[in-house]
């Protein structure tokens, strides 16, 4: 039996602001808090999300779906066993590029023999062509990769279309993972967002708690906290699913960064001595 010495990781999914980014940034924050190394393949132009955030372990490409992007896209793949782990984040409409090329390539043939594990992430709508397109990627993918099934209230806060149907069957016959992204509120939002335009630069949610020189609102600390910490919980119990073996096998579940810095106690201060 092979072991996966590599885990790529791709959303692959038409439809926009599903919560793909969010989601890839807290999994990145996760994997930096684990201690795991990492790359990332920033495709959004536009939102630039994962590569404002992390500058020193992403790369920004740039890609809108033309035909001309398959040789960028064909180069990410070649790198994938350059680290651990390689996250991508493709911006909308780039899935059947990026089906292309995986075919072209051969790819699933190539990640087999060198050990290589592929995880699918996807986002059930109730929108038929979501749906229609969550099939054609899964009936492409088949057995060949490990699905996670992301649920985000946020943007569907029911699935219906989703839920007992035939896809989500196939999904959980494949043995694909389920996680939920929890609902980050718009006080948390504005309040990073105002720390990032005063700090001119991307700040990642693990030091926007922990750096109290940054200066985040306490509140939203705490709530951002909480939000991290039942995110990394979950990442911890489907680590197999988004880690090579060997990191995945190392992963023991610790919280979200702290707030801050952690107090620190004189020795002896609040003792009698005198008695």
């Amino acid at each position: 039996m092979k072991t996966t010495k590599h885990r790529l990781i791709l959303p692959m999914q038409a439809k926009g602001n599903v919560g793909k980014s969010i989601e890839t940034a807290a999994r990145a924050c996760w994997l930096n808090q684990r201690g795991i190394p990492w790359q990332g393949f920033d495709l959004d132009g536009d939102n630039r999300t994962l590569s404002r955030l992390f500058p020193g372990q992403t790369k920004l490409v740039p890609l809108n779906g033309q035909a001309e992007d398959l040789d960028e896209l064909i180069s990410i793949l070649r790198k994938t066993t350059a680290a651990p782990v390689t996250l991508v984040d493709p911006r909308a409409h780039l899935d059947g590029l990026i089906i292309k090329a995986l075919h072209a390539t051969h790819f699933f043939e190539i990640a087999n023999t060198q050990n290589i594990g592929i995880t699918v992430m996807v986002f059930p709508l109730d929108d038929l062509d979501v749906m229609t397109n969550l099939d054609a990627v899964c009936q492409f993918c088949g057995s060949q990769v490990e699905y996670v099934i992301v649920r985000n209230p946020a943007r569907a806060a029911k699935t219906r279309m989703f839920d007992g149907s035939e896809l989500e069957r196939e999904l959980l016959n494949l043995h694909a993972a389920t996680i939920k992204l929890p609902v980050l509120s718009e006080f948390v939002k504005l309040r990073l967002a105002k720390m990032e335009a005063d700090h001119q630069r991307g700040v990642p949610f693990n030091e926007a708690i922990g750096n109290d020189s940054l200066g985040l609102d306490i509140m939203a600390r705490g709530v951002l906290q909480d939000w991290l910490g039942t995110l990394f919980a979950q990442y911890d119990q489907i680590a197999a699913k988004v880690l090579p073996a060997l990191e995945a096998a190392g992963i023991k579940p610790r919280n979200a960064p702290p707030i801050g810095e952690p107090a620190t106690a004189k020795r002896g201060a609040k003792a009698n001595l005198i008695a």
